[in-house]
């Protein structure tokens, strides 16, 4: 359904809630009306929270109230933990007492035939009249990170950053966090879509496209009703910032589950491929793919060109890379006669190797005072881009502060790191990379996914003329 001014308004006041009421929150550790409630307290989030349930007079050391009502004023936004039949009841009280905004968690609406439909619309006359917004129904729910506003039900360890999940799928949302999570990139806000019965796909990229906290926006998107709607907002969202997309439900087979888990028509998937890429979206190919993608636009602005440059001490890794890159528009010109000469003079002149692109330093390179001044060398150079491979090894002293002098002091090179390391191992050099502003992968895929995205990203803004 299409939101009204008023709803629009009422949408940014939902997902920037102050006064938070959980209603049918719970003591029990395992309950879902457990979540969201741990979730506010251990966010420090710096709002009210209003626990609602009769059974109640306090939870976790907060008073508990024992209905909407009692709450004086009302709250922003109402978390509903019930059964579908009283959430859409309590939804009509909500409206009735001016709550601008409630999430509903339980499924049971259009993805189910017995009664769901009807739930449905009874849901979108009462969200009409109010002029109140609806998240979900069918949801985990959404949590605001950058002022503690965490109201899913489900745990999810992430920090405050600059990347905005919108996923259809509670489960496929979580993933694409912890991954992002684990790449060391934070997340502005994570909004589980459900059904979209009032909300839907464009209206919150249309809320959220102006917010300063959002640098990127990654989408799971199972299936939409209008993909007219979707295109326009994705288009006008990329031309200001980042999207990232990954599509499921790209076999007929696969397009009828969708049905049954979001009430969502997957339709022909090659329309939608088609346009992903005309709205100026990156299609990711997995759910790991896709973090790694909304990684980089929010790190690293893309490249001018698509001269790209590739510097190594072993072959292997590139070659992995490579084969990913240059038939995805990429080109390898060759260096300079002059910078070949000034590498060879850096690494040994005996060296028996020959300069080209990708440049592979073999042994020498693996030493610090080799890799920088080579390092300096390629970035002078007249390319756009650049893959930089490295090997950490807790032996060696890792150059990160010069690695950090250089990508500032040029600052106009799209470069992206790859850290060929153990995971766990090399966490916390990750977290350093990425604290001094550094994009870095522990794979050589990682960083091609990386470098295509960012290319992605150039040819949609030149094509527009937006650069």
């Amino acid at each position: 359904m299409s939101l009204s001014p008023r709803m629009q308004e009422n949408l940014k006041r939902t997902l920037n809630a102050r006064r938070v009421a959980v209603v049918g929150a719970s003591q029990e550790q395992l309950a879902v009306g457990m979540g969201p409630l741990h979730n506010l307290l251990a966010s420090r989030f710096q709002g009210e929270i209003l626990p609602v349930n009769p059974k109640y007079q306090e939870l976790l050391a907060r008073k508990c109230y024992p209905d909407l009502e009692a709450i004086d004023p009302p709250p922003d936004l109402a978390i509903l933990l019930l059964n579908q039949n009283l959430a859409v009841d309590m939804t009509e009280k909500a409206g009735r007492l001016g709550i601008p905004g409630v999430t509903i968690v339980a499924g049971g609406f259009r993805e189910v035939r017995a009664g769901g439909e009807a739930l449905n619309e009874r849901l979108q006359r009462i969200a009409s009249q109010y002029e109140m917004v609806v998240i979900g129904p069918n949801t985990l729910g959404f949590s605001t990170f950058h002022h503690g506003l965490h109201g899913i039900f489900w745990h999810m360890d992430t920090m405050p950053g600059p990347v905005a999940i919108l996923s259809q799928s509670g489960g496929v949302g979580l993933t694409m966090g912890y991954s992002l999570r684990g790449l060391h990139c934070g997340l502005s806000h994570f909004i589980g879509v459900g059904n979209r019965t009032v909300v839907d796909f464009p209206d919150y990229l249309g809320t959220l496209r102006d917010d300063p906290n959002v640098g990127t926006f990654l989408l799971f998107i199972e299936g939409v009703e209008d993909p007219r709607s979707l295109y326009e907002a994705i288009k006008e969202t990329a031309s200001k910032k980042p999207v990232v997309v990954y599509k499921a439900g790209k076999n007929e087979a696969v397009s009828k589950a969708t049905a049954t888990h979001t009430g969502s028509l997957a339709g022909e998937y090659g329309l939608y491929k088609a346009m992903f890429k005309q709205a100026g979206a990156f299609e990711a190919e997995s759910s790991w793919d896709a973090a790694v993608a909304a990684k980089a636009l929010s790190m690293v602005q893309p490249p001018r060109g698509t001269r790209l440059c590739a510097l190594t001490f072993t072959a292997g890794p590139c070659i992995v890379a490579m084969d990913k890159l240059v038939g995805n528009g990429w080109e390898l010109p060759d260096l300079r006669p002059e910078a070949k000469a000034q590498i060879l003079a850096i690494i040994g002149e005996k060296t028996p190797i020959e300069i080209q692109n990708p440049v592979d330093l073999t042994g020498p390179g693996f030493l610090p005072k080799n890799y920088v001044p080579v390092l300096e060398t390629v970035l002078q150079e007249d390319f756009d881009a650049y893959l930089i491979v490295w090997n950490y090894n807790p032996m060696i002293r890792v150059p990160v502060v010069e690695l950090e002098e250089l990508t500032k002091r040029y600052g106009n090179k799209t470069i992206a790191l790859v850290n060929l390391a153990n995971q766990v191992e090399a966490a916390p050099f990750s977290a350093t990379l990425a604290s001094r502003g550094i994009c870095s992968y522990l794979t050589p895929e990682d960083g091609a996914t990386a470098l295509n995205a960012l290319l992605s990203r150039h040819l949609f803004l030149k094509r527009e003329g937006l650069r």
